[in-house]
């Protein structure tokens, strides 16, 4: 009974993400007019996760049983949240990058490179500097940025540096500030010609739709180079 239990749960969870995937290929099929293929290549995906993770729980629960006095493993939570869809990014490349001030949405993280530069599982979808989600559910959405500046003097307009996470609700075809962040300049008691740092983070949870996007928005570009390695953005569901 626990064996299937936990198939049930898994499949509900899997359910929910094909769902997901389903309103991202009508969307995205509606505007570009493509996007098919690469849907259809995210459900396989998640189709053999599935079977995969399907087949460990029932050859460890076979091999437990076999075990004369074992206790089966209460392998449900951990493989559940296998299933969750997540998604990191890290790092900037601004190789050949001309800073446009009226474009503040990054756009220009690392592209894959090996593990700990960009992590997509279960039907996440990446595309254009965004995250698109998957599956109806809650996620813990963070971010973390770090302006630098060079060459300060007391006595310098001192100006916001603005970081924030946009959201376009696939099902409102609307895009709102999701979470947000400022820091202020302060050049009070500097040494002339200065370098300064600021961080901003933000983390929050948000109630997401299939087929929504999330993006980080910066007032400037250009006070990200320096610390070019040190900024990421990430979404998990809970």
């Amino acid at each position: 009974m626990e064996r299937i239990g936990k198939v049930g749960c898994a499949s509900l969870l899997l359910l929910n993400i094909a769902v997901g995937i389903a309103v991202i290929c009508s969307v995205a099929s509606s505007k570009h007019g493509t996007q098919i293929s690469n849907t259809e290549g995210l459900k396989q995906q998640i189709s053999k996760i599935y079977e995969d993770r399907l087949k460990i729980i029932i050859d460890n629960d076979n091999g437990t049983h076999e075990r004369k006095g074992a206790r089966p493993p209460n392998m449900s939570v951990a493989f559940l949240n296998l299933l969750k869809p997540i998604a990191y990014l890290t790092g900037l490349d601004f190789l050949g990058h001309i800073e446009n001030v009226n474009e503040t949405s990054i756009k220009i993280w690392v592209p894959f490179v090996g593990p700990g530069r960009q992590l997509l599982y279960n039907g996440m979808w990446y595309e254009n500097g965004s995250f698109i989600i998957p599956a109806t559910g809650v996620y813990v959405v963070y971010s973390h940025v770090k302006f630098y500046t060079e060459k300060n003097h007391r006595g310098d307009t001192e100006t916001d540096f603005q970081h924030s996470i946009m959201r376009y609700n696939t099902l409102k075809q609307t895009s709102t500030t999701a979470l947000a962040d400022a820091v202020s300049e302060n050049k009070n008691d500097i040494i002339d010609g200065a370098s300064l740092e600021y961080s901003s983070d933000i983390h929050g949870l948000l109630q997401l739709n299939a087929g929504d996007q999330l993006v980080v928005k910066v007032s400037r570009i250009n006070p990200l180079r320096h610390d070019k390695d040190w900024h990421y953005f990430g979404v998990y569901m809970i």
